[in-house]
């Protein structure tokens, strides 16, 4: 037979083990609100007020996130925000080597372009005079 007390122990057990997975599942939410705000292209002075607060409000939501899971399980919401932090770190990375590299090609193209128009230190080269 089961006691009271034990069954209001595994009822317990079963709330808290439905809020940890409650709380994983809105971590997991949180990151890619965070991963698409660190993907927006919109140049700091073009954000609108209303932008700007979006942003910390995402910013917020997965520090809150994070806390909350920590309380329930200790290190573990500070190890998924850092977590988080280097893995978009690391996508920023190949983000700034891509622009790196289409700014190396396009400097590159420029100047065989301005090569072959005979252009030199920004100064168009006279052309030559026809020999009769």
């Amino acid at each position: 037979m089961w006691s009271i007390g034990k069954m209001i122990e595994e009822d317990t057990m079963s709330q808290v083990e439905e809020k940890y997975k409650k709380l994983k599942n809105e971590l997991e939410a949180k990151f890619k609100e965070f991963h698409e705000l660190l993907q927006d292209k919109i140049l700091d002075s073009n954000k609108t007020p209303a932008k700007k607060k979006v942003e910390s409000k995402v910013v917020s939501d997965l520090a809150s996130t994070c806390s909350a899971l920590e309380k329930m399980n200790i290190t573990e919401g500070m190890f998924s925000l850092a977590t988080i932090a280097v893995r978009e770190l690391l996508t920023m990375r190949d983000r700034m080597n891509e622009l790196e590299y289409e700014l190396y090609s396009t400097k590159k193209d420029l100047l065989n372009t301005r090569k072959s128009l005979g252009i030199a230190d920004d100064q168009k080269k006279e052309p030559k005079s026809r020999k009769r």
